[in-house]
């Protein structure tokens, strides 16, 4: 087996997406080889999934303190004003 930097490397290239079809099917075999490496591949994909989730979620917050800011601040009024007027035209 590669050594564990080169098999998380070939498992995050697969992983994302950015693997060949040849290296891809070399990584599928290695899965069902090396039950080590279905366990960190595992803990790797839960990882990312976390990741993603919290990114998710600071975006979420910044974007309702914009809304916050440009829907209640009074020098943002006109901006607010015309906004809601495109939305009422519907």
């Amino acid at each position: 087996m590669k050594t564990l930097l080169d098999s998380l490397q070939m498992a995050e290239d697969c992983l994302l997406g950015h693997a060949s079809d040849e290296q891809r099917l070399l990584f599928e075999a290695s899965l069902l080889l090396y039950p080590a490496l279905r366990e960190d591949v595992h803990w790797q994909r839960k990882t990312y999934h976390i990741i993603r989730a919290y990114g998710r979620q600071r975006l979420r917050h910044e974007l309702e303190a914009m809304h916050r800011t440009l829907f209640t601040a009074p020098r943002h009024r006109a901006f607010r004003d015309k906004v809601l007027r495109i939305f009422q035209q519907r």
